[in-house]
């Protein structure tokens, strides 16, 4: 049975439950989430780019300081893990990286492309804290 692509919805709700829990030592063992998260940090690269290895950490510990925070990972395992799953290409020196052509061919509706996962982030904090504080309220009267 062929599983349904990843919708926008399902894509950052997922995400933003994935980011926002409790520290995690690794990236989700369950494929799906893996692979939300992984691409999560594949749309922090443009798609006609070619990048130097500083340039691919740079953009990777932007990830983590802004979306990957609860994922107990370093830039390099990072780096590694997008290589092995397909969505970063190298060249044979490794001096330039840049995103596969074929990235999850399948696996995510369109939609997801238009995703900025900082963004997604940013609202479900927001969200969070407004339902905190109806709740302060509510409990107050």
């Amino acid at each position: 049975m062929v599983a349904e692509p990843i919708s926008a919805d399902e894509f950052k709700k997922r995400l933003a439950q994935l980011c926002l829990s409790s520290k995690s030592a690794v990236l989700p063992r369950r494929q799906r989430d893996r692979q939300i998260i992984l691409k999560s940090v594949a749309l922090c690269f443009q798609k006609t780019r070619s990048y130097t290895e500083q340039q691919v950490n740079d953009v990777l510990l932007g990830w983590i300081d802004q979306v990957g925070f609860s994922f107990q990972t370093d830039h390099a395992a990072l780096r590694r893990f997008l290589v092995d799953e397909g969505y970063l290409e190298r060249s044979d020196t490794g001096e330039s990286y840049w995103l596969s052509v074929v990235l999850s061919a399948g696996l995510f509706a369109a939609d997801v492309e238009e995703v900025h996962p900082e963004l997604v982030l940013i609202e479900a904090r927001s969200a969070a804290h407004a339902k905190k504080a109806l709740y302060q309220r509510r409990s107050a009267d």
